[in-house]
């Protein structure tokens, strides 16, 4: 690991040097493009400052691709600055529940403090400047801004591609590092990489269904992040890419071709469970990958009994099992209700829950209300597969994959026309 840390710091010190002149030419070009739209129905600030709206949400986006350890800096300076600005710390108490939020997250730092949980103290403050960041994006989120950035987004997700090849084939070349069998790209670990590509292809995919922009653009690049697919080697991310396309499809009203989706992945299914092709890579490790998870999740249903009302904080499964009982370091239970249960027990499950709920009935009303949106489509798409993942894996854990996912759920503001703020 500490390999890793210092291979990855070298490349992110030449990426910070050239990030800073990149970035200001992107923001500039966006503003001669006219991001920044006046519509009387979300909010806007026509700064002209580096931490305008429209700045605060391009920076956030674009962090995700850099090294781990730059993408964390700029997105914690991010959220501390949101926070220290009166003007933007009051856009994040706005939407419903999100007090509770909040209320969970000092929760998660007593319980953390109560059993000396340092690592879950930590974690629980990065989750906090996540919410932080999220719940801002969301208040300030317009149609305009929020499909351009994932323009943004789907194109920055090349340099993942061009970084594993890197990785996995010029490194071992000249003998730098350690030879890897799966490439992390800038995202510490394989299956962090993994749901960032598949979040990316299932943005291409609402990119073509939904007609905006050249189809050959977004065909490229969900291309080359199947490469990057393979190149990873996470085999759930697959189940999450075929899920999430098919709630598109469903969603959108194409049931022809979801007909042809679902036709496709059963002919699929059929030359990789009967012919025993060899499609999906690290396929025949899947049952001792299985194995392990019933054991993790077999420790973890123990420990949830031990104390189901307050848990023990965040990273729980870490802190109880001080004797790696699997004979190796495990961080999480690799289930996203059994580590709900494990780190908050039912009383932070339900405080944490709160707002999600409450999230999803105001995007089920705006979805049956807005008869043209589009944006609600993808949110639901990417949840469903986050959701369905997050059964056997917890990729969401992590400082690049949670902002990219709470990114996305940030689209739901480009609808919510009750909220007003004065220009400053």
């Amino acid at each position: 690991m500490a390999a890793k840390v210092f291979e990855t710091g070298i490349i992110s010190w030449k990426v910070v040097q050239s990030f800073p002149l990149k970035l200001y030419h992107l923001l500039h070009n966006l503003r001669k493009e006219e991001f920044i739209i006046e519509d009387m129905n979300v909010i806007q600030h026509k700064d002209n400052n580096l931490f305008s709206e429209t700045a605060i949400v391009v920076l956030a986006a674009a962090a995700v691709f850099l090294p781990f350890i730059i993408s964390g800096i700029v997105l914690i300076s991010l959220a501390i600055y949101i926070i220290f600005k009166k003007q933007t710390r009051r856009l994040i108490l706005i939407h419903e529940g999100s007090k509770v939020l909040f209320i969970f997250c000092a929760f998660a730092f007593f319980i953390a403090a109560i059993y000396k949980n340092w690592i879950g103290l930590l974690v629980a403050f990065g989750f906090t400047l996540a919410f932080v960041l999220g719940l801002y994006l969301r208040s300030v989120m317009t149609r305009i801004l929020f499909e351009r950035v994932l323009t943004m987004v789907c194109v920055q997700s090349l340099m993942g591609t061009v970084y594993a090849l890197v990785e996995k084939f010029v490194f071992p070349y000249f003998n730098i590092g350690s030879r890897v069998n799966r490439a992390s790209a800038m995202f510490f670990y394989p299956n962090y990489f993994g749901t960032i590509i598949s979040m990316v292809i299932i943005i291409c995919a609402y990119k073509v269904l939904t007609r905006q922009g050249k189809k050959w653009f977004y065909y490229f690049i969900a291309s080359m992040n199947v490469i990057s697919l393979y190149l990873c080697e996470s085999m759930f991310a697959w189940v999450e890419i075929f899920l999430g396309v098919a709630v598109l499809l469903f969603l959108l009203k194409m049931h022809r071709l979801l007909a042809i989706w679902l036709l496709l992945a059963t002919f699929a299914s059929f030359i990789i469970l009967v012919l025993n092709v060899n499609i999906i890579p690290r396929l025949y490790q899947a049952e001792v990958t299985t194995e392990i998870r019933f054991d993790i999740w077999d420790f973890a249903i123990k420990q949830i009994m031990k104390a189901p009302l307050l848990g023990h904080g965040f990273m729980s499964y870490m802190y109880t099992d001080a004797d790696q009982h699997l004979g190796y370091l495990v961080p999480h239970s690799h289930s996203i209700i059994l580590e709900l249960l494990m780190d908050f027990g039912i009383v932070g499950t339900v405080l944490f829950l709160w707002y999600f709920v409450k999230y999803t009935i105001t995007l089920v009303k705006t979805f049956i209300n807005e008869k043209k949106t589009r944006i609600t489509s993808l949110i639901f798409a990417i949840s469903a597969a986050a959701l369905v993942h997050g059964l056997a894996d917890l990729t969401l854990m992590w400082i690049q994959t949670l902002p990219l996912f709470l990114f996305i759920l940030a689209g739901l503001g480009a609808y919510e026309k009750k909220i007003e703020t004065e220009v400053v």
